[in-house]
């Protein structure tokens, strides 16, 4: 029988089984480069932001399902059922394969997660990857007009642990399009007007909360700054609990007499006129024309940008929000 659903989390009895599976040392063995999501009533186990794993707990057994093109190298789009067992023994070809399909985007995502969560001295934790809200499939979401993942989720271990909501770029790749910047800050908007955060009856905050329990109870190194997350937020004042979106965009290079650098290209998404050394406005809809001038503090809706000429060959940012980035635009 399967444990009881929840707006996100697990019950000490997955987490037992998940542990005498073999899943959890595997974890362990591999933790600098796995990344353990945790959903409603099942886990994500990650590698480049790539699913290793879905694991349920099902009739008193952990079970996992992964996608046959991982386990064999085609292009086979399956999902089958296995044992956890299978998922250890196979974890060499299931990584192989994500591998091979992962983007420089989705590999950078998940090495800055880690490089974060592996510093002590970040002052920030990533607690969720591959964020969608209350993580509905598309046929039960509750909000039908909220379909959009964030790549990273994170928490302050200082303050009254505010919240960074974050997208992150490689290049100049994917600025615009169907997950371009307008798309995305088209979607914070929405997450703002609709009070996903705190005024909803399953909000955000709540799920947090779940994510923080799950993820100590897992053996998972939550910082010991937010083990009193639960009772700290419900002694602060609902105003004083902050959330800010971010855009990170790391490989911020490439001008030439030809080419813009991506920071130079995302500004011709934002922005009515040239700004940032834009060499030309993009011809599709601008965010500013929508959604007002989001650098600007007297905006409705504010977002802040990180950039970086930091590539994966070279990239060591520990901090997610505070660290050495090149140059940063904060709404002011």
């Amino acid at each position: 029988m399967t444990t009881e659903k929840q707006t996100r989390g697990i019950d000490e009895t997955f987490v037992k089984a998940f542990r005498e599976s073999g899943l959890f040392a595997l974890y362990e063995d591999h933790k600098d480069e796995l990344f353990i999501g945790v959903r409603n009533n099942y886990l994500n186990l990650y590698y480049n932001c790539g699913n290793v794993a879905k694991v349920e707990y099902r009739r008193g057994e952990i079970i996992c399902e992964t996608s046959e093109s991982y386990l064999s190298g085609t292009d086979i789009s399956k999902h089958k059922n296995i044992p956890p067992r299978d998922i250890c023994n196979n974890y060499a070809i299931i990584k192989g394969n994500i591998a091979d399909r992962s983007t420089p985007e989705k590999k950078a995502q998940s090495r800055l997660v880690l490089l974060n969560n592996a510093n002590d001295s970040s002052k920030w934790f990533c607690l969720d990857i591959e964020w969608r809200k209350g993580f509905e499939s598309k046929q039960h979401r509750t909000d039908a007009n909220f379909g959009a993942r964030f790549d990273i989720i994170a928490i302050s271990k200082e303050n009254n642990h505010n919240v960074a909501l974050i997208e992150l770029k490689y290049g100049a790749q994917a600025l615009g399009g169907d997950s371009g910047v307008y798309i995305h800050i088209e979607n914070f908007s929405k997450y703002q007007e609709k009070g996903y955060f705190d005024t909803n009856e399953n909000s955000h905050k709540k799920e947090i909360i779940e994510i923080i329990k799950s993820q100590k109870m897992l053996g998972i190194n939550v910082p010991a700054e937010l083990d009193n997350l639960e009772t700290e937020w419900e002694n602060s004042k609902a105003e004083d609990i902050k959330y800010s979106f971010y855009f990170i965009t790391l490989d911020n290079n490439g001008e030439t007499l030809e080419h813009s650098t991506p920071k130079q290209s995302m500004a011709g998404y934002l922005f009515t006129s040239r700004r940032w050394g834009c060499k030309k406005l993009s011809s599709g809809p601008k965010v500013e024309k929508e959604f007002g001038d989001v650098t600007s503090k007297s905006n409705k809706l504010q977002v802040s940008f990180l950039f970086s000429t930091q590539t994966l060959d070279n990239l060591s940012i520990d901090d997610i929000i505070d660290g050495g980035y090149d140059d940063k635009v904060i709404p002011q």
